[in-house]
């Protein structure tokens, strides 16, 4: 049986990052993108969304880097781990579902009870690489 905890928690490799959210994510991302590929070293990136309104970090902080003009990536500076996504007019934090205490507890699947999952950025994924989860897929650019 699934145990959804709330908060929310998680944070790097090393623990000096940690963060909560009083919510459940919303939404979960598969972003097949080049440039989530480079960042994350992996044939995509998996995300959740988070309302910013009830998220916070609760210990430590995030070194930025801006691969696009339009969001920063957020990692651990001692142990590298990415941990956040944010975009620069959006409030809400997209994090990495691997750095979360109980990535179980948040399924990204087409039948997951808490919340939408898709793909994106189909059309720039490793080719070899077949979507068959049956959860929508998005083309071009995020």
């Amino acid at each position: 049986m699934n145990h959804r905890r709330i908060p929310v928690t998680g944070g790097c490799l090393c623990a000096a990052v940690r963060y909560e959210s009083m919510d459940p994510p919303t939404e979960g991302f598969f972003c097949h993108c080049t440039i989530c590929q480079k960042a994350y070293g992996g044939l995509f990136s998996a995300t959740v969304k988070f309302a910013g309104s009830s998220f916070k970090f609760t210990q430590g902080e995030l070194k930025h880097y801006r691969a696009t003009p339009i969001a920063t990536r957020g990692f651990c500076d001692n142990c590298g781990s990415p941990v956040a996504f944010f975009y620069d007019d959006l409030p809400d934090v997209w994090i990495k579902i691997g750095s979360l205490d109980h990535p179980d507890d948040w399924p990204m699947t087409r039948d997951a009870s808490w919340g939408r999952t898709s793909h994106w950025c189909t059309d720039t994924k490793v080719p070899w690489y077949e979507i068959t989860d049956g959860l929508p897929q998005r083309t071009g650019t995020v």
